[in-house]
């Protein structure tokens, strides 16, 4: 009799110790559960973007046909105050891919695109799930312009100096062609798949004039209406990428999308791209046919 008297106290206080051990890690035991979860929901959401987003927003969110996603201004406040956006960030972008944008931001209000409804509820193709998933990693970003408080600081980013910047006289590094075909997945649907829908065919095949993009490139730095600074075709391209109003194609030459009008091209791809990835495109646009 003793010795189950006893059993049952030892099973009891053992009872006790498992659940008070149990109760103080649970909230660290949730906190891990839910970072996992947050992880995959990251996961799913690259994948979603890669599928619907990239060839608008860009591969790694450098910005395209549609605003750079990956940039400081969105995730410090400083778009959503120029927009008037009262909510918080996830509000905004939770909004913006269920509902679309049909009125475009000032920096694209030349582009003959809008952002679609991709929520289901709206009459777009993703679960809310999905769309849950794509904030999260679009949000995922903000964490490279975090300081060391984990803060992402209000004030203006000092410049990177790798860069491309504007000036297209500088010497940049060695191109690598395979590296830049990868590079402009955002360019490819007004310049590859739109073949003079959107923007002037690269290749010769699809131009309205039979000439590729470099042979292009060489008659306009000669053209009397030419007032930019390039006296290289690898200039021309650079200069085209970065400042793409110096140069408006003329009616007759594939500019059936805006005959004579702006570029609606971004005008921030001196900001976004570095000089190596500048490099990269314009050896990949030198091996167009």
């Amino acid at each position: 009799m003793v010795w189950r008297v006893l059993l049952g106290t030892f099973s009891l206080v053992v009872t006790m110790i498992v659940l008070g051990y149990v109760a103080v890690t649970e909230q660290d035991r949730m906190a891990s559960f839910e970072r996992a979860y947050t992880s995959r929901q990251i996961e799913t959401g690259a994948a979603l973007y890669e599928s619907n987003c990239a060839s608008c927003h860009g591969t790694r969110g450098e910005g395209g046909i549609g605003p750079a996603l990956s940039t400081i201004d969105l995730f410090n406040g400083q778009r959503l105050k120029e927009i008037g956006w009262q909510g918080t960030l996830d509000a905004f972008l939770r909004g913006a891919i269920n509902a679309g944008r049909p009125r475009a931001s000032a920096a694209f209000a030349n582009s003959l695109q809008r952002m679609p409804a991709w929520g289901q509820q709206y009459g777009g193709p993703l679960r809310p799930d999905q769309v849950e998933a794509l904030v999260l990693f679009i949000q995922n970003w903000g964490e490279q312009y975090k300081d060391a408080s984990g803060r992402i600081p209000s004030a203006t980013p000092t410049p990177n100096p790798n860069a491309a910047g504007t000036d297209i006289t500088i010497e940049l590094p060695p191109g690598d062609a395979a590296r830049g075909a990868t590079l402009v997945a955002a360019c490819q649907a007004c310049h590859v798949a739109g073949a003079n829908v959107l923007g002037p065919a690269w290749e010769s095949a699809k131009s309205a004039d039979g000439k590729n993009v470099a042979q292009h490139a060489a008659e306009r730095i000669k053209d009397p209406g030419y007032t930019g600074k390039a006296t290289t075709v690898e200039q021309y391209l650079f200069e085209s990428i970065v400042n793409p109003n110096v140069y408006i194609t003329p009616p007759g030459q594939g500019a059936t999308w805006q005959p004579g009008g702006p570029s609606s091209m971004p005008m921030n791809y001196g900001e976004t791209l570095l000089k190596q990835d500048m490099a990269d495109i314009i050896a990949y646009l030198l091996t167009i046919p």
